[in-house]
């Protein structure tokens, strides 16, 4: 990375710009994040509690939850610059998904991550054939 390369803050300027959302590899983690979001649901409200998993398992279990935790701080964030950059719905619609991202915290970034930014990304590779 050269020096021309780097923007505000040291990132990288491809980062400032808004292609990288509709990436496939930006995609992929995403909805990876949303779906494992979906699934660690009941470990997040105490209803399955990891202390009664074997020892040897700890491990695993606690890098898996550290990956998960820098994921759904990507998705809430990403879902932000989204909806404020690149969704196209109708208004009430994003009136209606922006209380959804606002009060809904990461569950709600999940919930607009399989309805809405997925829907409207593989319509978009489908018009532009990409």
């Amino acid at each position: 990375m050269t020096l021309q390369r780097v923007g505000i803050f040291w990132l990288p300027s491809s980062w400032l710009r808004d292609d990288w959302l509709l990436s496939r590899v930006t995609a992929k983690v995403f909805l990876s994040t949303a779906v494992c979001l979906v699934v660690l649901i009941p470990v997040f409200f105490g209803w399955v509690s990891s202390r009664n998993f074997p020892g040897w398992f700890q491990l695993p279990w606690t890098i898996i939850g550290m990956v998960i935790a820098a994921g759904i701080a990507f998705l809430f964030l990403g879902m932000w610059r989204y909806w404020i950059r690149l969704d196209d719905s109708p208004r009430a619609w994003k009136r209606l998904w922006f209380f959804v991202l606002l009060f809904g915290f990461c569950y709600g970034s999940c919930v607009y991550c399989l309805f809405v930014y997925m829907p409207q990304l593989s319509r978009q590779r489908l018009r532009f054939g990409v």
